[in-house]
């Protein structure tokens, strides 16, 4: 008699789905189509974190000048496994599956970032105060696959010249002390966004101003 498949090998299974999937829904009409009907697939089975990736909507997307660009991250998520670089991980808030993106720090979807296979996540406590959750295949690994599996992933930078993990996470602690404000934040304020992008202007040892401009380039946003 043959056992049960263990956890861990249908969640990587299931993410070599997604990713031929990641292709086919940049395709016009087709993509959303196929999202539906893989939609109620994965229902049935319960899982309804994929079950909510396949009918996800950004409104950025509606434009029809993002095809190519969704057309290469969708390759790129195929060619490039998800443990090795910069990768922003966006997902619509609460329940709804709607996002929009106008730039980093303004934006309707939660936000994260993985780092050569490690989760850095910005969220709030019960106090409102913000909370850094880190997680990675050996570290709250439940928590890491089913990130992975909540978020959609965009490839920022592949090869990145600092990678310390202690100091990553040293530093995305430190944003502990910042105070939460969800749209804009100034003066030393912190949302989700800021957050990612300073992690990744750190990893990739560049300006902030930078690295909003290169997540600019990789993120669905209303003009490109």
């Amino acid at each position: 008699m043959h056992g049960a498949v263990p956890a861990g090998k249908i969640f990587y299974r299931n993410m070599a789905e997604r990713k031929a999937f990641n292709i086919i829904k940049a395709v016009p009409v087709v993509g959303h189509a196929y999202g539906a009907v893989r939609g109620v697939v994965y229902a049935a089975k319960g899982d309804m974190h994929e079950a909510k990736h396949s009918v996800i909507l950004d409104l950025a997307d509606l434009n029809p000048l993002r095809v190519p660009k969704n057309l290469a991250h969708g390759i790129a998520s195929v060619t490039n496994d998800l443990d090795v670089g910069a990768w922003i991980g966006r997902r619509p808030v609460g329940k709804q599956p709607l996002g929009l993106n106008i730039s980093p720090g303004i934006d309707g979807s939660h936000w994260c970032i993985q780092i050569n296979g490690i989760i850095y996540q910005l969220g709030l406590d019960k106090d409102h105060d913000i909370k850094i959750r880190v997680s990675s295949k050996s570290e709250k690994s439940s928590w890491y696959e089913r990130d992975c599996k909540a978020f959609s992933w965009y490839l920022i930078q592949k090869d990145l010249p600092y990678s310390d993990p202690e100091g990553l996470r040293n530093y995305a602690k430190s944003f502990e002390d910042c105070e939460y404000r969800a749209l804009i934040p100034m003066g030393g304020k912190m949302n989700c966004q800021s957050f990612v992008t300073r992690m990744f202007a750190t990893a990739a040892n560049i300006s902030v101003e930078k690295a909003r401009s290169i997540i600019l380039l990789f993120i669905p946003n209303l003009l490109f």
